[in-house]
């Protein structure tokens, strides 16, 4: 399964990229890499992108959890923001909702099913 992602929010997550290096940025490197990029009008509504409100559920939780994509510098955890660097957000980011997976996280293998997907 690739992940899909619009050619802005690619640009704006390579810059990211290129100036940290940390595990999580290697392995979102390693995903953009895989990705297939396409225009941004052309990006369906359903897939997890930077600002999606993303509702999911992983095998290790009974369920669902819900929060907001965004970037590093909007991250607030009581608005439930959390940031594209952070490892869920990783295994998120380009895929749709009803995807389910399995993805490796810092705490081991989770099995993910994307749940509900919005985009405003």
């Amino acid at each position: 399964m690739k992940p899909i992602i619009s050619e802005s929010v690619y640009k704006t997550l390579y810059n990211l990229i290129i100036k940290q290096k940390t595990p999580e940025v290697k392995q979102l490197g390693e995903e953009l890499t895989k990705a297939l990029v396409v225009k941004d009008n052309a990006l369906q509504k359903d897939i997890v992108t930077i600002n999606s409100v993303v509702e999911f559920i992983d095998d290790s939780v009974n369920k669902p959890i819900k929060f907001q994509i965004v970037l590093p510098e909007e991250t607030n955890l009581s608005q439930r923001k959390i940031s594209i660097l952070a490892p869920i957000s990783i295994a998120l980011i380009g895929f749709k909702q009803g995807a389910q997976f399995a993805w490796k996280m810092p705490s081991g293998i989770k099995n993910i099913n994307i749940l509900k997907v919005i985009n405003t």
